[in-house]
């Protein structure tokens, strides 16, 4: 598998819901014998200087590379440079990274982290 290939996966593979009270999204793509996990939470703050019932969500995507046996954390990026609201015309920014735009970072980090 190539960059390009693990970026087409990112973004065809569907995340889905996990357990819990946070809304937090997770897809899992198998890649060696390494498993990357792609995901966004929503930001705790997301209708903080809003007035009530004015609130928008807003999300921050995270990846990691972990171990498929004991699901120790390899690597990590949850720095959270990139965001999303479920409502973009009431969102307070105009930039939104879509899994389209941001797969290609994604799949390049996650090779970086391969070689390590």
């Amino acid at each position: 598998m190539d960059n390009e290939e693990l970026a087409d996966k990112i973004i065809e593979t569907t995340p889905e819901k996990l357990p819990g009270n946070k809304d937090v999204w997770e897809s899992r793509i198998y890649m060696e014998d390494k498993v990357l996990l792609v995901g966004y939470m929503e930001n705790d703050d997301f209708c903080e200087g809003h007035p009530k019932g004015k609130s928008v969500r807003y999300y921050s995507w995270y990846w990691e590379l972990r171990d498929p046996e004991s699901w120790d954390i390899l690597h990590e990026n949850h720095e959270g440079d990139f965001t999303f609201c479920t409502e973009p015309e009431t969102c307070r920014w105009t930039d939104q990274d879509f899994i389209e735009d941001i797969a290609d970072e994604i799949a390049e980090e996650a090779f970086e982290w391969l070689k390590e």
